[in-house]
C-alpha cells in the first residue's frame, strides 16, 4: 500500500484492495486462465468457477429468486445500459402499447440519465423527472403521482453517489405496484451493494445493477444485472426486454438467434474472467467492523467540516440515512481547484466537480461547479480523516490572508 496519499474517494472506486484481490487475479492468470463456458477442457471449467461463485454470492445478497437471474456485466454502467435499452427496446418495438413512459429523479447518475435522454431526443419516450428535497431524499408520494398507467420503467439510484443519501427503495418500490402492474423498478445500487442491504423481493424491485469496484471491494470492469421476474417472465411468450448485444455465449452455439434462457441471453462475449476471480476474493474479505467504522469516520468528517466557517455542507446532517459520503462546498474555492490542490500539496484524494450527478448539484445550488466529495472507506483512519481537516483549515486560512 502507497504511504504517499491519503485516499479519500471510495465512492468512485474503493481502495486500497484487499491483498487477496490481486493475489487472485495473478493466480487466475497464471493457472486458470481458460475462456470461461468456452470448452469443456479443465482450463475453460477453472476459469469459470470464480465468476459463478460470484453470482452465486449476489443471488445470495440480493434476494435473488434464481442465480441464472444474475446477468454479470463489465460494470455497473454496462448493466444500467442492458437493463434501460431492454426494457425500452421491447415497449417501442410493441405498437399496440403506445408510446412509453419512464419516471426518474434528480439524484440519478449519467449512467442513467445520459441513456434515457438519448431516447427523449429521438422522441421515443415521455420522461418525468422527480426532484429531490434539499437534503438529496426522494419522496415516495411523488414518484407515486408521477406515474401513469403508460408507465413501463422506473429508474432510481438506492443512495445518491454525490450525497450518500440513501433513497427509500421500498417504500418506491411499493407504490409503483400499488398504481400499475406494467411498470418495472430499476435501482442503480452502484453505491450501495457492500454497504446498505437491499432484497429483490422484499423491496418490490424488479432490476438491480452492481458495481463490483466499489463497495464489493472488487477490481473495476466487473459489475452485474440482476433481472427479476416481471422483468424477464419464466413463459417465453410474455417476454417483452429486448438484448440489444448479440454474439456468443458458448452454450446453445447452434443457430443465428441468442439463446432465450438467462443468464446467457443478457451475457454475449467473453466475459470479464480475471477481473471476477478478484471480485470473488473481494467480496469474501471478511470485515466485521467495517460499516460501523465507516459510518464513525464520516461523523467525525460531517463535525469537523461543520465547524470550519467557510464549508457548507450539503445532504443530511448526520450519518443515519447515508453512505459514506460527505459533500460540501468551501467558499472562495472552486471545488475542482480545492481538490487539486489537496492532491498535489498534501497527497490527499478527494473529488471536486459534479460527480457525474448534474441534477442534484442544480437541486443543491451548485450549478456548473459541483462540490467537493470526500469518501473514507475500509482502510481509512482517524488520523487521515484529522490530516484532511486540517489541510481544508488551512485552504480556507490561506484565502484569508
Amino acid at each position: 500500500m502507497r504511504n504517499d496519499v491519503i485516499y479519500l474517494d471510495n465512492a468512485a472506486t474503493s481502495w486500497p484492495k484487499p491483498p487477496s484481490v490481486g493475489g487472485s487475479m495473478a493466480d487466475f492468470l497464471e493457472l486458470h486462465a481458460g475462456n470461461p463456458g468456452r470448452g469443456g477442457h479443465r482450463l475453460a471449467r477453472e476459469a469459470a468457477e470464480p465468476a459463478e461463485r460470484v453470482r452465486e454470492l449476489l443471488a445470495e445478497r440480493l434476494g435473488v429468486p434464481a442465480v441464472e437471474r444474475v446477468v454479470l456485466s463489465h460494470g455497473c454502467t454496462d448493466a444500467v445500459n442492458t437493463a434501460i435499452h431492454g426494457v425500452l427496446g421491447g415497449a417501442i418495438r410493441c405498437p399496440q402499447a403506445g408510446r412509453p413512459h419512464v419516471v426518474t429523479s434528480s439524484v440519478e447518475h449519467n449512467a442513467v440519465l445520459r441513456t434515457l435522454q438519448c431516447y427523449v431526443e429521438s422522441d421515443d419516450i415521455d420522461l418525468s423527472v422527480v426532484p429531490c428535497d434539499t437534503t438529496g431524499w426522494t419522496d415516495p408520494a411523488e414518484v407515486s403521482d408521477a406515474v401513469r398507467e403508460d408507465t413501463v420503467l422506473v429508474c432510481l439510484s438506492h443512495a445518491s453517489n454525490a450525497a450518500g443519501t440513501v433513497q427509500p427503495v421500498r417504500e418506491v418500490g411499493a407504490v409503483i405496484r400499488e398504481r400499475t402492474a406494467r411498470a418495472l423498478l430499476l435501482v442503480d445500487a452502484a453505491q450501495t451493494v457492500g454497504h446498505v442491504g437491499l432484497d429483490m423481493q422484499a423491496d418490490h424491485v424488479d432490476l438491480i445493477t452492481v458495481a463490483g469496484h466499489k463497495g464489493l471491494l472488487g477490481p473495476t470492469g466487473t459489475g452485474a444485472l440482476v433481472v427479476g421476474e416481471r422483468a424477464w417472465p419464466d413463459d417465453p411468450a410474455q417476454r417483452t426486454f429486448f438484448c440489444e448485444r448479440r454474439g456468443g455465449t458458448g452454450a446453445a452455439g447452434q443457430g443465428m438467434r441468442m439463446p432465450d434462457v438467462l443468464p446467457d441471453a443478457l451475457e454475449a462475449g467473453t466475459i470479464n474472467a480475471v477481473g471476477f476471480a478478484g471480485l470473488l476474493a473481494g467480496m469474501l474479505h471478511e470485515l466485521p467492523d467495517r460499516h460501523a467504522h465507516e459510518a464513525a469516520l464520516t461523523a467525525r468528517l460531517l463535525d469537523g467540516l461543520g465547524a470550519v466557517r467557510s464549508v457548507t455542507l450539503q445532504g443530511l446532517p448526520g450519518t443515519e440515512g447515508r453512505t459514506a459520503v460527505v459533500l460540501f462546498t468551501l467558499e472562495g474555492w472552486h471545488p475542482r481547484e480545492a481538490a487539486m490542490l489537496l492532491d498535489q500539496q498534501h497527497g490527499i484524494c478527494v473529488r471536486g466537480g459534479t460527480h457525474c450527478a448534474p441534477l442534484l448539484h442544480d437541486v443543491f445550488g451548485n450549478g456548473d461547479r459541483g462540490a467537493l466529495r470526500v469518501s473514507p472507506g475500509w482502510a481509512t483512519t482517524v488520523d487521515e480523516i484529522d490530516r484532511f481537516l486540517s489541510c481544508v483549515e488551512q485552504l480556507v486560512m490561506s484565502r484569508q490572508s
